[in-house]
């Protein structure tokens, strides 16, 4: 992890909220994130560049002792995925869900997710003194749902690669760092990380 955003990010956030990569018997990185309320419901992303930082944000709690929830700011995404790859900085707000939820949830959550790493890089800024800390990175929101329900314990013998990403139009409420979308991929087991960013870009 030679970036400095990401070796700051690390120091902030605690160990129990980071999800770090594994090695495979093929040389290489990959991770599997669970889906929050079922973990026989999971992703695997291959192919991890070695700048790269998960943060399981579903760790921050709700904070509905302070906010009123009135437009579901208290919601979150699961995990953001922060890369530094061909001198290319991305942040991507990823959602797992094993259904199919309406849309209106689907964005609070991203949004909610997006104000957690707002709320991380203002905190960099101020108190580690850095004030262009995980400046320049571009914003992506990406939601895995219908995702095959499969043990965690077994391997798995039948993939299905729908990777080509639907993409949902957002309202644009004027805020140039916010995106005006998100992508949609469906019925994912496991994909590389070139192809998850590639189709999002």
């Amino acid at each position: 992890m030679d970036s400095e955003d990401l070796t700051i990010l690390a120091e902030l956030v605690s160990e129990d909220a980071q999800v770090l990569p594994i090695d495979t018997v093929y040389g290489g990185q990959e991770v599997t994130l669970t889906e929050e309320e079922d973990i026989d419901y999971f992703i695997k992303i291959k192919g991890l560049s070695e700048q790269i930082l998960i943060i399981k944000c579903d760790k921050f709690p709700a904070p509905k002792s302070i906010f009123k929830n009135s437009k579901r700011e208290c919601k979150r995404a699961d995990y953001i995925i922060l890369t530094n790859t061909e001198n290319k900085k991305t942040a991507v707000f990823l959602e797992l869900k094993k259904g199919n939820p309406d849309n209106a949830e689907l964005i609070c959550q991203l949004k909610g997710a997006f104000c957690f790493l707002k709320y991380c890089q203002k905190i960099g800024q101020v108190f580690w003194e850095k004030p262009n800390f995980l400046a320049g990175y571009e914003y992506k929101f990406a939601v895995i749902k219908e995702i095959p329900k499969v043990n965690l314990k077994k391997k798995t013998t039948r993939i299905r690669h729908e990777n080509l990403a639907n993409r949902i139009k957002m309202k644009n409420i004027g805020i140039p760092e916010m995106p005006t979308c998100y992508f949609i991929f469906k019925h994912q087991e496991e994909i590389h990380l070139k192809k998850l960013l590639n189709n999002i870009s």
